[in-house]
């Protein structure tokens, strides 16, 4: 007796590939998404890491962050800016930038060919010669930066590209009152996600407005603040948010960069045209990469005296 052996049809193969294909396809954005939010939640124990050595640091350096030496004397000169890449342009002039450039020079060196424009960088660097942190730390794994090869960190001051460091930092240069220390309000942002504005100079009237051509506000959903977030978290004018770590040590994930003190945005300086303060000067601030930026936070924000500023201003950059 001949026994039949039972075997599938092409009909019947082609529905069980069928289902298989749609069964992946239900699950690989929900995969997709659990690995996103798994990076984010180790970008966030990097900031951790960098804010808890910042404290460490200030342990032994009179309560104070890491802040690169330099020369107090620049504060109200073009020299002293606020933008470190290694170089932009922007309405076809080419700008040189910091990171990586001359960084076997101490930063307050008076020498030409030295870096006298100090780069923000250096203070996260100060924290990798001090041996507190790696290299490692300061890559989100979200953002496709990677670690930066150099092997002899005594020697430096600084990373050599801008792509092998994710995070920015409150600007710690200007009045002792604006710098990262213990001490400052809780409420203080002093590290996050590195900011929208060094990879692309935008025009200034357009990064105010969202993807429907209105000008956005802190009362916007945060799917309209998606070109202002960090490009960390879902890439260049379409980030998710940004990790943020407060002066008190916790790091939060917010989907807004209006998080501030009095609700400014940590990636623009504070306007001084204060006619508007609770809503253009907060939020829609100047640009750190405008032509000849204020050296610090908040500088002339009150007026036009150097000694006017807002010790509040939270700028994170880059």
């Amino acid at each position: 007796m001949i026994k039949k052996i039972r075997s599938f049809t092409l009909i019947e193969l082609l529905v069980v590939i069928a289902i298989i294909a749609l069964l992946i396809s239900i699950l690989l954005p929900s995969l997709s998404r659990a690995r996103e939010l798994s990076k984010r939640l180790v970008c966030q124990s990097n900031m951790k890491g960098i804010g808890t050595s910042c404290k460490i640091y200030a342990n032994d350096n009179n309560e104070r962050w890491p802040i690169p030496p330099f020369d107090r004397t620049l504060l109200t000169e073009d020299s002293m800016v606020t933008y470190n890449e290694d170089s932009f342009t922007y309405q076809g002039e080419s700008f040189p930038g910091q990171v990586g450039m001359n960084r076997d020079k101490p930063s307050y060196s008076k020498d030409p060919n030295a870096s006298t424009q100090v780069s923000v960088t250096r203070a996260f660097w100060m924290l990798v010669r001090a041996g507190n942190v790696t290299t490692k730390q300061f890559t989100c794994p979200s953002s496709g930066d990677t670690e930066d090869p150099t092997e002899s960190h005594d020697l430096y001051y600084d990373f050599t590209h801008y792509g092998h460091v994710s995070y920015g930092y409150q600007v710690p240069f200007g009045p002792r009152d604006t710098q990262p220390r213990e001490g400052m309000d809780n409420r203080q942002p002093v590290i996050a996600d590195k900011g929208p504005f060094y990879l692309l100079m935008r025009p200034y009237q357009d990064w105010q407005t969202g993807r429907d051509g209105n000008e956005v506000t802190s009362a916007d959903a945060p799917k309209h603040w998606k070109a202002h977030n960090s490009p960390n978290h879902g890439g260049q004018f379409n980030g998710e948010g940004q990790n943020v770590l407060f002066a008190d040590g916790h790091a939060t994930f917010a989907r807004t960069p209006i998080v501030g003190i009095d609700h400014d945005n940590i990636y623009t300086l504070v306007e001084n045209d204060w006619t508007d303060p609770l809503h253009f000067n907060l939020i829609h601030g100047e640009l750190p990469n405008e032509k000849d930026p204020p050296p610090h936070p908040g500088q002339y924000a009150f007026g036009d005296d150097p000694e006017d500023y807002a010790a509040t201003d939270s700028l994170i950059y880059p």
